[in-house]
């Protein structure tokens, strides 16, 4: 398929506004830092790129081919959903796959050559429009993306704002664990999947780290603004703002799946009913970082959060 490149917005210092427009073809955002590739016929970002560097984001490479979870088509890359996925068996009648309107086409509707919005239609079980705003950062290696829901007819059903990242298996992970008075570091969010030894807590140093587990997947969470994937030569991050924001359904803003083919690295927003013209909203900025070859893992951490604090 070809890729719609927007240099012909080369010249132009902001968005190009006006009637929405849909965007089938995907489009690459790029500055000379990283390159970003969007694809609005599915509502994903699929690319996130170094220059001359090959995708970090994990990309279903035959995904109609690929089992189907209630037939839910998984092509990889970063989604938006709306959570607690606690309560998609009582407001859809079932347990997955997701709400059609948020996983299938979006509308683009403003564009530039670094930065791009998109709309998603109406989901018609909890009545709200989701918008997704991206801006590559103009002096490092990242990405600012607003996620926003608007509530378009009335309901009462309590949402949150829920993106859902895959990538390739790491060497590790940490997340950023701040729990509640008398709450431990992590929360094991699938009982049934003991991650073991894979998951260690720091308290001291405020770190909970997953590794690749011999016995299977797992799903933790912890509540925490950040979380963190550690390659051989590059660390991704995610990092969630506002924090805290409200409750949580399951007492978590991150959380970390270390599955057999892929990771996902997940942050939530804080719980909200907005009512009828009402916004709820947050920002995960993405960077992505080169690792200090020198470091030892424990002084590894400790660099990372001297980055993330600033």
């Amino acid at each position: 398929m070809r890729l719609l490149l927007l240099r012909c917005l080369l010249a132009c210092t902001g968005f190009i506004l006006g009637s929405a427009r849909a965007a089938p073809e995907p489009v690459i955002l790029a500055n000379a830092h990283l390159a970003v590739r969007v694809d609005p016929a599915h509502g994903l970002i699929l690319g996130l790129n170094l220059p001359g560097q090959p995708n970090l984001l994990w990309v279903n490479p035959q995904p109609l081919a690929s089992p189907r979870l209630g037939g839910w088509v998984n092509y990889g890359g970063d989604k938006l959903w709306w959570g607690p996925q606690l309560d998609w068996q009582a407001v859809t009648g079932r347990r997955f796959p997701p709400d059609e309107a948020l996983d299938g086409a979006w509308t683009v509707t403003a564009a530039a050559p670094d930065r791009l919005r998109m709309r998603s239609t109406v989901s018609p079980w909890v009545g709200i429009r989701a918008e997704r705003e991206l801006t590559l950062d103009p002096g490092r290696p990242g990405v600012v993306i607003r996620n926003r829901f608007i509530r378009e007819t009335a309901g009462r059903q309590r949402l949150q704002l829920w993106t859902v990242c895959q990538l390739p298996r790491p060497q590790w992970c940490w997340l950023e664990s701040r729990p509640a008075p008398g709450a431990g570091p992590f929360v094991n969010l699938r009982p049934a999947l003991d991650p073991g030894q894979a998951v260690q807590a720091d308290p001291a140093r405020g770190l909970v780290r997953g590794a690749p587990s011999p016995t299977g997947p797992y799903l933790i969470g912890t509540r925490g603004r950040w979380i963190a994937a550690v390659y051989e030569r590059q660390i991704i991050v995610h990092q969630v703002t506002p924090f805290p924001d409200g409750d949580y359904a399951e007492h978590v803003s991150l959380q970390l799946f270390f599955g057999p083919d892929y990771i996902e690295l997940e942050t939530l927003g804080g719980l909200a009913t907005p009512a009828v013209g009402e916004t709820m909203s947050n920002v995960v900025h993405w960077r992505v970082l080169p690792r200090p070859a020198q470091l030892t893992a424990a002084e590894l951490g400790r660099w990372l959060q001297a980055q993330l604090a600033e």
